[in-house]
């Protein structure tokens, strides 16, 4: 599908120097992998109770150097308070699926910053709360109890929060309930997942533990929807003599002139709505070079977008291209994506257009803003009349800087719909 901009629409945005919502933990770096006594086949995971007649009360995993990943380490434990149990903890491709097989269950532990500090500020995007998805079989009488630890200024202040997890959904932690913290010098982070006194509890944590800024009701609230969380690598292209890489770029480069203009379609993205992305890149000039890159910067994932000295150019990304997205959003209010870069060095202003495209089942519209400042962009659900939020099939995203100059740019944490505006 080709984007056509109609006519632009006047949209309120809110914007500051801001990041995205940070990734504590995407869940995309699986533990390491091991076979089960009695098992032919290996898991990403760890496990403890007895099996096949051999008993281990806990197993603990420490690693380091995760690209998804707050400051790179993650330890993990599971634990059983009794032998005749079975439980397991894997973690792989967005998801931490924890079971137990029968009987007594017990604890699974997540910590970050254990061996060196964090040293991060969950608070640099406006962040107010953590916030994670689960689904499971919790109930009245089967309680996940979750105790999240946290701890700032090199240890010295420390505060923990317990809540109670009896059903699906989307649970939300405000910053507020850790008086003691200084959120934005966080050292140190222990979630603490408690089933041992309950028999026979499965769960699946999806989507990772992140922050959020959009604090909502409790018991209802309602998670984004990422159209692109910028997860899934871009595919490998040559850099002249110096091998591959995992970008795109078009034009002058390494030696090696390239179209001015490169349409990518990947296919079965995790991360991406559909499974499928179009990126498009161009370059006005045909002798200069402009690139598409993606990068992680603490464990949140973004695509960076640089050009030469006098080069200017355009790129899109295009959800719903070839099959509907049949996505429900009438939950919630807005587009979110976020933005640093070049684009106010504070001598000049190199603006960036972003065409927004929507199409529904029932109609399409489109909206335009122009990009001038780090910081968070909310495009309001309100700004597309012709769309039916109900039934969402296509959604582009075009960034054009042909106005400008030598602009870079980094879109940090995924294109989303959120329930805020």
């Amino acid at each position: 599908m080709l984007f056509v901009l109609l006519s632009p629409l006047a949209v309120s945005l809110w914007s500051t120097e801001a990041q995205a919502d940070q990734v504590i933990d995407s869940f995309n770096d699986p533990l390491p992998e091991q076979t089960r006594p009695g098992d032919s086949d290996p898991i990403t995971g760890l496990w403890a109770g007895t099996v096949a007649g051999v008993t281990q009360t806990q197993d603990i995993a420490s690693q380091s150097e995760l690209s998804g990943v707050l400051g790179g380490q993650r330890d993990t434990l599971v634990f059983s308070p009794n032998d005749n149990s079975d439980i397991k903890a894997i973690v792989n491709n967005g998801f931490l699926y924890y079971s137990t097989s029968f009987n007594t269950s017990g604890i699974l532990e997540l910590e970050y910053g254990g061996s060196a500090d964090l040293n991060a500020d969950l608070t640099a995007d406006d962040s107010l709360a953590f916030e994670f998805e689960i689904e499971g079989d919790m109930n009245a009488s089967k309680q996940v109890t979750l105790v999240v630890e946290v701890s700032s200024g090199s240890g010295v202040a420390t505060d923990h929060v317990e809540l109670a997890l009896l059903a699906s959904g989307v649970y939300q932690i405000p910053f507020a309930d850790f008086p003691a913290v200084d959120f934005s010098d966080v050292d140190y982070m222990r979630f603490s997942f408690d089933a041992s006194q309950v028999s026979r509890v499965d769960y699946l944590l999806e989507g990772g533990l992140r922050t959020t800024n959009c604090l909502q009701t409790p018991g209802a609230v309602v998670a984004d929807v990422f159209l692109d969380s910028f997860e899934a690598p871009l595919p490998d292209h040559g850099m002249g003599g110096a091998g591959v890489a995992p970008f795109i770029w078009v034009g002058y480069g390494w030696g090696v002139l390239r179209p001015p203009i490169d349409i990518v379609t990947q296919e079965g993205l995790p991360g991406v709505s559909g499974g499928r992305r179009d990126t498009v890149l161009k370059v006005a000039n045909p002798d200069e070079f402009a690139k598409l890159s993606a990068r992680n910067t603490n464990g949140t994932p973004e695509l960076y977008h640089t050009t030469g000295l006098a080069t200017s150019g355009e790129m899109s990304f295009e959800y719903g291209a070839s099959t509907n997205l049949d996505l429900d959003l009438s939950a919630h209010a807005a587009f979110e994506f976020y933005l640093e870069g070049d684009l106010d060095d504070g001598a000049s202003v190199r603006p960036v257009d972003l065409h927004l495209e929507v199409i529904s089942g029932t109609g399409s519209d489109t909206a335009q803003i122009q990009l001038t400042t780090n910081g968070r962009y909310v495009i309001p659900f309100s700004a597309f009349t012709g769309v039916d939020f109900g039934d969402i099939d296509f959604v582009a995203f075009d960034f054009d800087a042909t106005a400008a100059q030598d602009v870079s740019y980094s879109l940090i944490g995924g294109f989303r719909a959120s329930a805020c505006e």
